[in-house]
């Protein structure tokens, strides 16, 4: 390890240390090292909205090297596995000294970081939320385009139980094309030889457990409460489901995203004292009504899904008592839901907020910048 890895790790280990040793009392020790169809009625298409921010945020990336140290992409900001005009598919990409790390896959996430000035390849690593199909439509081209700019580097794909199958699976539907390119490319190493994926050991409960650590970003995760109403016992061959947040520490900015979340201690606790917390949020009233006129079905025949969007994803109202409970310094919306076309006001969901947070809110539209 060099010097400078020690430094900033010790740099990073205070402020973990600080943000998790404050206010927890016996519910928080040290950080460890340790519906289906349906489920296409979360969200409708998005539009611009009208009411954005109600504080001063920032809203600019810079590709330099005289850019800020830390900044988060939002490059995908739509909000259940229906195709948008305005807001692509679940993901963010947060950049650290100039290196990328990908949070989530949506599909179009590889044209997304073009738009953004990105070049695809430059991701060091992926972090997967949940397994979802908004969240990891994307992956595949995440992996077949950074092969074919040449370029490509190692990268592992960090996520939950069914990651590696998710990684496998992926990388057999490209081998075909693959293996048409590499006849007439240079000798370079084959995705398969350059993506893997790994199964973090995160720990239940609400202790945040360390993931992952570089010369840039330590990760930490929790698991929350997105397969809270999963049928008990129920499992895939790769084991249970699970439902992941992650906190970044970087030298200057600790950033949580919770991914696809409900109410959650757990993911309170790993945003205690975070300076950014990117979060999800539905208008729970307005979703039921678009999943009524969308099916035609009488409310008994949808209380599996009803119950899903109420226990299983988060109201601004909710998000605003988190995030003060947790004392972030900033809250950034974004997987809205419902998003209809049309819709141009999305006050409501930073007015919900406000209601129990104080501090500064802003709801994200794609390649915004924080």
């Amino acid at each position: 390890m060099s010097t400078r890895h020690r430094q900033v790790g010790e740099v990073r280990r205070r402020r973990i240390g600080s943000a998790f040793g404050r206010g927890l009392g016996r519910h928080c020790g040290p950080v460890i090292a340790t519906v289906s169809g349906m489920m296409l009625l979360c969200g409708c298409v998005g539009v611009e909205p009208s009411l954005k921010s109600d504080s001063p945020v920032t809203h600019t990336c810079s590709n330099s090297a005289d850019g800020p140290t830390t900044q988060i992409r939002t490059l995908g900001t739509a909000g259940g596995p229906i195709l948008k005009k305005l807001r692509s598919q679940p993901a963010n990409l947060l950049t650290v000294n100039g290196v990328h790390y990908l949070i989530d896959a949506g599909d179009g996430v590889a044209r997304q970081m073009t738009l953004s000035g990105l070049r695809i390849s430059d991701v060091k690593s992926v972090f997967m939320t949940h397994l979802h199909a908004d969240h990891v439509a994307g992956l595949a081209s995440v992996m077949l385009f950074a092969w074919t700019s040449g370029v490509a580097r190692p990268t592992v794909i960090h996520g939950p139980p069914g990651t590696e199958r998710l990684v496998e699976s992926g990388l057999n539907y490209i081998e075909t094309p693959v293996n048409i390119h590499r006849l007439q490319y240079p000798p370079i190493p084959v995705p398969k030889e350059l993506f893997s994926a790994v199964k973090p050991k995160v720990g239940q409960g609400d202790h945040p457990t360390l993931i992952y650590e570089d010369d840039n970003v330590s990760v930490l995760a929790v698991e929350n409460s997105h397969y809270a109403l999963l049928p008990e016992g129920s499992q895939n061959p790769y084991g249970v489901e699970r439902s992941y947040s992650y906190r970044f520490e970087s030298q200057d900015r600790s950033v949580v995203f919770s991914g696809d979340t409900g109410v959650s201690q757990a993911l309170t606790t790993l945003a205690r004292d975070a300076d950014v917390l990117v979060i999800e949020v539905i208008d729970l009233e307005r979703q039921i009504d678009v999943i009524r006129k969308m099916t035609g079905l009488p409310d008994e025949q949808l209380t599996v899904v009803f119950a899903h969007m109420e226990k299983e994803h988060i109201s601004p109202e909710q998000i605003g008592q988190l995030a003060s409970d947790a004392s972030v310094g900033q809250v950034v919306l974004t997987h809205v839901v419902p998003g209809l076309d049309g819709e141009t006001d999305f006050s409501r969901y930073i007015q919900g907020v406000r209601r129990n947070y104080n501090g500064p809110v802003a709801l994200a539209s794609d390649l915004d910048c924080f």
